[in-house]
């Protein structure tokens, strides 16, 4: 019953990206994954980054990875200092030109933690809104 919930608040995010934004040019989506996963899992991460590609048309979206490939990224959940994460983070969104007017994002368990990190440390370029799915902010919207 949980993960139909949780596939329910992905639809309907995904369905407001599409509707609050130009046809043409809907707003980019940031994921960060949880822990002992990666931002390239088919099964997990990859699914969700699918969804939100066949759902939003056009839509840019950046699953993070936190290393140079998937064992790392998995490895760097569990071992790597949050605030160095954070920090590779804000990097890579901020060199990342699709993202430089903003993005929402979606956070999994220990990525919604970060990602409202991310929202203190690196204000530029904004995150618009950001979804907690089954981190510490239980779910709520945070805009």
């Amino acid at each position: 019953m949980e993960a139909k919930c949780i596939w329910y608040a992905i639809g309907i995010f995904a369905a407001l990206c599409g509707a609050l934004t130009a046809a043409d040019s809907p707003v980019p989506i940031v994921i960060w994954h949880g822990m002992g996963d990666s931002c390239c899992n088919p099964i997990s991460m990859g699914s969700i980054k699918s969804l939100f590609e066949r759902e939003v048309s056009g839509v840019y979206v950046k699953s993070l990875m936190i290393g140079s490939n998937i064992v790392d990224d998995m490895e760097n959940g569990f071992f790597m200092n949050a605030n160095k994460q954070i920090a590779m983070v804000c990097d890579q969104v901020q060199s990342d030109p699709k993202l430089k007017d903003g993005y929402n994002a979606v956070g999994f368990s220990q990525g919604g933690q970060f990602l409202r990190a991310l929202v203190q440390r690196c204000p530029s370029p904004p995150m618009k809104n950001l979804i907690s799915v089954g981190g510490q902010h239980q779910g709520n919207v945070i805009a």
